[in-house]
């Protein structure tokens, strides 16, 4: 949530903002916003002086008691009157509020949507980065520096043969089974068996053990929480169409409860209405869970296999940190992202996101990772790295207290999508394919796994 001095301050920086962001300007009415704060602080400060006069009433009271009772009556009336039109000024500006985004990094990119996002780095396996004046704007997931990566399976031994689709692969190995998903869950489900499991398991394992080593706690969060979770994280109210419901009269005392598309919320959450030390700060997370999202509006949209489905499982990093430490920590997080998809040996772009790319409201810059796929020739999101400076702590009333003195302040928060399990197997599959069908096992994951190379199922 935006402070809302700063709007106050400065409306055009806000509006400027909300255009940037491309939100919705009849949803962010900066300009009903500011008539409607306006009318709050007149009215509060009507009360105010209503307040005051209540409190002079003892006096009246000793020289004249029946004047004093009636101008009590008088007042308790008015101050009614006025509480009930603050509660619903105050909800209609809190619903505008909500909707403001918050401030654009200094070094967000400007742009209209994806194709506006700026190359940050291409990596390659055996070429290492591309050099910089070959980058430029993203384009699209085939543009930018698409031309220059690979066509053909990189890991292939020979690669004179047609790739395959990572739904054929999956498939042909008897490991991704959407068929039997669909019958079991519905459209978008599916089993990830055998050998292509096993693999998931070794990934998991490969960046937990990093993670650890890199200073980072571990967490079993809930993956059922209530709405204040994900309206604090900014997941609601822009986001809700995203987000499973349960059905209340099956929930104790009937609550009203919601499915994580992300542990993001249910971490956070963990430092709700908390007060940490400087001493305590920073705080470094990460949790591995199911996470489940309806995709609506991406309907029709890359059916076939599991790069769009409604449950997957992802490893999310979270931070917690005083404002000064937060530029560190998305630079922690990228270097994370690149040394797992470095040694798994996949080669990659990471893009600096332009307002009107940069997810959700909470975003103060941005960054996505993605794999390219050399088999399909196109650019796949795999992690997305988020500064939110303190939007998310002042919903969530996340505060430390300054080693210095002085009152409580809003903390920072950071996240990242450590990896995208279902989209990291897209990857190698895609990349490690072998003209006889079968699929390398990266170096990395070959002793967990005890074998080079999954074969197709007989």
């Amino acid at each position: 949530m935006i402070d809302p001095r700063e709007v106050r301050a400065n409306p055009e920086k806000m509006r400027d903002a909300i255009r940037r962001r491309n939100i919705d300007p009849k949803t962010a009415d900066l300009d009903r916003w500011l008539e409607l704060d306006d009318q709050l602080r007149a009215v509060r400060g009507q009360l105010d002086a209503l307040n005051a006069e209540k409190n002079k009433l003892a006096q009246l009271g000793r020289s004249d008691p029946n004047a004093a009772r009636q101008r009590g009556q008088e007042l308790r009336v008015q101050s009614r009157e006025l509480e009930e039109t603050v509660a619903s000024t105050e909800r209609e500006w809190q619903g505008i509020l909500d909707w403001f985004p918050n401030w654009p990094h200094p070094q967000m990119p400007h742009g209209e949507g994806e194709e506006d996002n700026v190359e940050e780095c291409v990596w390659i396996p055996g070429d290492g980065y591309l050099p910089k004046d070959k980058l430029g704007k993203a384009q699209s997931a085939t543009g930018g520096s698409a031309y220059l990566m690979p066509k053909k399976p990189v890991h292939a031994e020979n690669k004179e043969f047609t790739a395959a689709h990572h739904a054929d692969i999956g498939q042909r190995l008897g490991g991704v089974d959407t068929a039997q998903g669909a019958k079991v869950s519905g459209s978008r489900f599916a089993y990830i068996l055998g050998d292509v499991a096993r693999m998931q398991l070794g990934i998991q394992q490969l960046l937990v053990n990093h993670l650890l080593e890199q200073g980072f706690s571990p967490l079993i969060p809930p993956l059922l929480v209530r709405e204040r979770s994900l309206y604090g994280t900014s997941h609601f109210p822009e986001g809700r169409d995203q987000v499973y419901r349960i059905a209340s009269e099956n929930v104790e005392d009937e609550a009203e409860l919601f499915l994580v598309g992300s542990s993001e919320p249910s971490n956070f959450s963990y430092f709700m209405d908390r007060t940490l030390a400087e001493a305590e700060l920073p705080v470094r997370v990460f949790a591995l869970t199911p996470c489940f999202r309806s995709e609506a509006g991406s309907w029709g949209k890359d059916q076939k296999g599991i790069k769009r489905v409604h449950q997957f499982d992802k490893l999310e990093m979270n931070a917690v940190c005083a404002p000064e430490h937060s530029e560190e920590i998305y630079e922690q997080f990228r270097a994370v992202n690149e040394w797992l998809l470095q040694t798994l040996e996949i080669p990659y772009r990471i893009v600096d996101k332009c307002g009107a790319d940069a997810g959700y409201l909470a975003s103060h810059r941005q960054r996505d990772v993605e794999a390219w796929l050399s088999g399909l020739g196109e650019y796949m999101e795999v992690m997305t790295d988020t500064n939110t400076s303190d939007y998310q702590a002042r919903r969530m009333n996340i505060r430390y207290r300054p080693a210095a003195g002085g009152a409580p302040r809003p903390c920072y928060t950071l996240n990242d999508t450590g990896c995208a399990m279902g989209r990291m197997l897209i990857a190698i599959l895609d990349n490690y394919q072998q003209a006889d069908g079968s699929v390398k096992v990266p170096a990395a994951l070959r002793g967990m796994m005890g074998k080079e190379y999954l074969r197709p199922a007989a």
